[in-house]
């Protein structure tokens, strides 16, 4: 009998958790937008700058980040002040073109890399390679700080 209450009352506690829709820490991500049409759309409607990530599924330095610093709290509080796009250079290669987000073997500047953008679509700051989430942090800052003196 007591085994009984002991398994009804667990699944209760985990049906009463899922209905509830709580996330745990590890499934908050940043909301990535792939459409750079709609990235502006959005830049434009929330008076954010965008935040480009241009990236291939083959780079080590690519996954590397999003394994170690794009899954950071803090990035991931930090990424809410920015619309934010990812941009697969194989995928969209057009794209990587035009905003020189191509890897090296494209001609472009190699990936991975970071390319914030205004509303209007100006250039705020561009950075290249492997970031932390530390330097990544003070990159959005530097670039949301950048884009205040813009305005």
């Amino acid at each position: 009998m007591k085994l009984r209450t002991y398994v009804t009352a667990i699944l209760l506690i985990i049906c009463l958790y899922q209905c509830t829709g709580t996330k745990t820490p590890e499934a908050r991500s940043i909301q990535w937008l792939y459409s750079i049409d709609s990235a502006r759309v959005a830049a434009q409607q929330q008076k954010k700058p965008i935040m480009i990530d241009f990236m291939a599924e083959w780079c080590p330095p690519c996954k590397a980040m999003e394994d170690s610093t794009f899954n950071q709290s803090g990035v991931i509080d930090k990424s809410q002040q920015f619309i934010t796009l990812r941009i697969d250079v194989d995928k969209q290669p057009d794209v990587a073109i035009d905003y020189n987000g191509n890897a090296r073997k494209y001609g472009g500047v190699g990936i991975p890399n970071l390319l914030f953008l205004s509303p209007d679509n100006e250039k705020i700051k561009h950075v290249i390679g492997y970031h932390n989430a530390e330097q990544l942090i003070a990159v959005m800052d530097s670039a949301l700080q950048l884009y205040s003196e813009m305005q």
